[in-house]
């Protein structure tokens, strides 16, 4: 984690009490960025991360319950955000579910949760987010979208997660055109970053899974934020999506 410099902005990072989206944030604090944390149910959690950042890095930062399943969270959540930070001008949209759903056995629900959290609640807080920078006249605006290296892949076994993931790629692609010149849209694909085993006892599936990707090995979560801080840092991108996945999405490993 690097030093402090100068505030350079505000973001907002959906689902980013833990894991990817926390690491995300301290560096974004750490770089500068007064943080916006959205999170569904873990409010302790988002708190504390909120106090941790406050005090190393002494930048500003907001906690905003949202459950971004819900088709009309998205814009009351962005209408808060730009409330407290007017001047919001980086959009992570992280938050995500990941469960199994089969086509002719999962329940709509499964459908309509998955479509919002992934897809619809980028597309509605893009958009509030655009408004913003254009009425307020924002500079070096960015949207990156958290997506998944399965979007190479044609996997059925998470039906839904893995449509509105591929939607997600799209809507990112259109946005990049739509938005330019004034907002760069960018997203990521992340492969095998996370498990939860014990990592001193990993399964036997688990070293079969990374002896299948070339580079035979598990990422981590830095590496998530390396290529956050390319995308933020190079200003001639825009319209990307970079797989860090060790190179998984080459042959369908994972």
């Amino acid at each position: 984690m690097v030093k402090k410099t100068k505030n350079i902005g505000a973001a907002l990072i959906t689902g980013a009490a833990k894991r990817i989206g926390r690491e995300i944030a301290l560096n974004l604090a750490a770089h500068g960025y007064d943080i916006a944390i959205s999170y569904n149910k873990s409010e302790e959690t988002a708190k504390k991360l909120a106090a941790e950042i406050e005090k190393k890095f002494a930048v500003r930062c907001e906690i905003f319950q949202s459950d971004l399943t819900e088709k009309d969270a998205s814009k009351k959540l962005a209408l808060e955000v730009i409330k407290k930070f007017p001047k919001w001008n980086l959009l992570i949209n992280n938050a995500s579910i990941f469960n199994k759903s089969k086509f002719l056995s999962a329940p709509d629900s499964e459908l309509f949760d998955n479509l919002n959290i992934h897809f619809i609640s980028p597309l509605i807080l893009a958009k509030e987010f655009t408004k913003n920078v254009a009425a307020k006249k924002v500079k070096n605006a960015q949207i990156i979208n958290m997506i998944d290296k399965n979007i190479a892949r044609f996997d059925t076994s998470y039906f839904y997660y893995l449509l509105s993931k591929k939607n997600l790629a799209e809507l990112t692609k259109m946005l990049a055109v739509e938005l330019a010149p004034q907002i760069r849209v960018n997203g990521i694909a992340p492969g095998f970053i996370l498990n939860s085993i014990d990592e001193k006892n990993p399964s036997q599936e688990t070293q079969n899974l990374i002896k299948k990707i070339p580079l035979q090995s598990k990422g981590e979560i830095e590496n998530i934020w390396q290529a956050v801080e390319f995308l933020l840092n190079n200003n001639f991108i825009t319209g990307q999506i970079l797989s860090i996945d060790g190179g998984a999405s080459l042959n369908h490993a994972g």
